[in-house]
């Protein structure tokens, strides 16, 4: 399995900026209600279980005193799910980013309640990704020790 490129992130989130302002701005004045408040906390806690996951990971990996060795079949199920959970991460923050830039020019008070949940959700999105990668590298397996002998 190859590692996550960060150009096809940065195209993902640029692509899905893109339809969310175009959307927004075609249909904001349309919709009744608002985006859930808390949608990006789950999103918030996604990042923080796969960040701990992958210190967690890393440790084991490494054999770290206090740790008991980690299944291999475990730490390839892991990398699936950083693997999957980056790209997702993307979206959200290119689906935010163009929701925040098109309510953050708006002067009503919904729009302002929308902008400050959009940038959680931006910034919640960002984690995720940035916690992904981090899974993702600590899912490689360890360099083996350098031995003096031929």
């Amino acid at each position: 399995m190859r590692p996550t490129r960060p150009w096809w992130l940065v195209a993902l989130a640029a692509i899905a900026g893109v339809v969310s302002y175009l959307l927004t701005s075609s249909f904001y004045a349309d919709v009744e209600s608002s985006p859930p408040r808390l949608a990006p906390a789950l999103i918030l806690l996604i990042a923080l279980a796969e960040a701990y996951t992958a210190s967690m990971t890393r440790a084991r990996l490494t054999g770290r005193q206090g740790t008991r060795p980690i299944n291999p079949l475990v730490v390839a199920r892991l990398a699936a799910l950083a693997k999957a959970s980056s790209p997702v991460g993307a979206l959200g923050f290119g689906a935010y980013s163009g929701f925040l830039g098109y309510v953050a020019r708006l002067s009503s008070p919904v729009a302002h309640t929308d902008t400050r949940t959009a940038a959680f959700g931006t910034g919640c999105s960002l984690g995720l990704v940035a916690a992904a990668l981090l899974l993702e590298r600590a899912c490689r397996a360890p360099k083996p020790p350098e031995s003096d002998s031929p």
